[in-house]
């Protein structure tokens, strides 16, 4: 049964990841962790899977050769999900990974701009032109919702509903559809946008570049480097995953539950959105001071 070679193994895991809906980065990490395995493994002959001695041996050479702990986690991580799947799929017995211990990561908090240095963003990225108006509208978009990059390059005309002021998502991560909300300051900016947009039909990108098509990655990474540099924000790293760890951070600064915030970001699991309450700064005792419920019952 485990006669399989490991690219073999490789192609199949690649086919199931497809075939459940993964995203593209998703799959290019997993298939690079099993690349770098079978690099590792190669004696003249294609590899066949490996023991967990190999697999401890593996990862602690990615480790000695200088990749940091937290890349080192992610190949641990691929590999795991890789093994589980032959599993599940009878190619093996059970997983080789299972004697693995998961390498530790150094607990980091992400980067997020201020209150102030937002403003600033805010206000450099208003300009009455075409792209000034979109430009503008994307800025306010990510530190408004916290959408990632990918998700607000996806949005499609029809996601947008001024009406109950929501946001559809659809091209989530894990391809989760959710909902995010629009506030004031992010409507008057949608609005000014659509006065100018054009191409006001079903299923066009809500961002499109002036010959209608939709915004590449980089395209928005560069818009919003540019008009960080604009705002006088030199020194300061301002990437589109910076502004939705702002977003996050802002969010429960400013009375926000982790619950719900967790539900906006599109996470999974509660620990990944509680990485934000520590990060603001929110203190046990100013919660519970307001929201004591014998306080409330005495007032």
């Amino acid at each position: 049964m485990e006669s399989i070679t490991l690219h073999d193994a490789g192609s199949a895991f690649e086919v199931y990841c497809r075939a459940k809906g993964l995203s593209p980065k998703t799959i290019k990490a997993y298939a690079h962790a099993i690349q770098k395995l079978r690099t590792y493994l190669r004696n003249g002959k294609p590899p066949s899977l490996p023991t967990t001695v190999q697999l401890r041996s593996f990862l602690v050479a990615l480790s000695e050769s200088g990749l940091s702990p937290a890349s080192v986690a992610i190949h641990a991580r691929s590999l795991r999900a890789f093994f589980n799947f032959l599993t599940a799929d009878g190619m093996v017995d059970r997983s080789p990974m299972d004697g693995v211990p998961m390498p530790r990561t150094p607990s980091r908090f992400p980067e997020i701009i201020t209150k102030e240095q937002a403003r600033r963003l805010l206000r450099a990225a208003l300009r009455n032109s075409w792209t000034g108006k979109r430009n503008a509208a994307m800025l306010t978009m990510f530190l408004d919702t916290g959408m990632r990059l990918s998700e607000l390059i996806g949005l499609n005309l029809e996601d947008v509903d001024l009406r109950t002021l929501t946001i559809r998502i659809r091209s989530g991560k894990g391809d989760k559809e959710r909902h995010v909300y629009i506030g004031r300051a992010l409507l008057r900016s949608i609005r000014r946008w659509l006065d100018v947009r054009g191409f006001h039909e079903e299923g066009t990108p809500f961002f499109l570049t002036k010959a209608g098509s939709r915004l590449g990655l980089r395209n928005v990474e560069r818009i919003v480097e540019r008009i960080a540099e604009r705002a006088g924000l030199n020194g300061v790293r301002i990437t589109p995953h910076i502004l939705r760890h702002t977003f996050a951070t802002h969010y429960i600064q400013n009375g926000g539950d982790p619950f719900s915030l967790q539900r906006i970001l599109g996470h999974s699991d509660i620990k990944t959105t509680m990485i934000y309450v520590n990060l603001a700064g929110v203190g046990l005792q100013e919660a519970h001071a307001k929201a004591s419920p014998v306080d409330r019952l005495l007032t």
